[in-house]
């Protein structure tokens, strides 16, 4: 009886190593990350209202309606003008002539840095500024920070608040549950983070301004 033990002990042991070297297979499966539909059921019943995120770039502006239409939506707009906080960036040099900015212009752009050229005017003098890059996203500000250190060329850097137009589309009134199904077709189609909100909310935040929704 106790070799038989010992046999099954000695068993057990190898049985314990086997599987450490050769642990049992799991399926290769991955996981894709979605956001997830805000949680509006502690809330009152409707009607409710989705709405994008702040654009401040007319061009991004563009891309998004074109996305929308092309799904087969077309909400409406609203224009408002805001405070929103910008990050310039600048060459820290003044340029008495067009032409001597435009020098300094090429050689940020040999740098692979998009450059532009500003006139300025003040006590009836002229001078000229190379701009780098205007961003309204600290993200995108960051990025173009790191590029411009890689220039190793000396540049200035501003943040300040300045009053811009901004753009939401916004979607018409509807149920608990049609408000449900359209944010999942717009995370479906890309849309970042719409937000959803109830009417009366959405009237508080842009019932002055509803008035003067438009199609583009």
């Amino acid at each position: 009886m106790k070799n038989f033990f010992v046999f099954l002990l000695t068993l057990t042991f190898a049985w314990l190593a086997w599987l450490a070297w050769y642990p049992p297979a799991t399926p290769n499966t991955t996981h894709s990350v979605r956001m997830a539909l805000p949680n509006i059921e502690p809330l009152d019943a409707g009607p409710w209202r989705i709405l994008t995120r702040r654009m401040v770039w007319k061009q991004a502006v563009d891309d998004m309606e074109k996305r929308l239409n092309e799904a087969g939506l077309t909400p409406e707009v609203i224009q408002t003008r805001e405070p929103i906080e910008l990050h310039a960036f600048d060459d820290p040099r003044s340029f008495s002539s067009f032409a001597a900015a435009g020098l300094a212009k090429e050689i940020w752009e040999k740098q692979g840095i998009d450059a532009d050229i500003a006139k300025l005017e003040e006590n009836n003098i002229t001078t000229y500024k190379v701009t780098l890059g205007r961003f309204y996203l600290t993200e995108y500000a960051e990025r173009m920070q790191e590029e411009l250190k890689k220039s190793q060329q000396a540049y200035t850097y501003e943040r300040r608040t300045t009053e811009l137009p901004s753009y939401r589309f916004v979607f018409p009134a509807m149920s608990k549950n049609e408000a449900a199904i359209l944010w999942k077709r717009l995370e479906n189609i890309g849309i970042a983070d719409p937000v959803i909100i109830q009417q009366r909310e959405f009237e508080k935040l842009y019932g002055n301004k509803s008035a003067n929704l438009s199609n583009k």
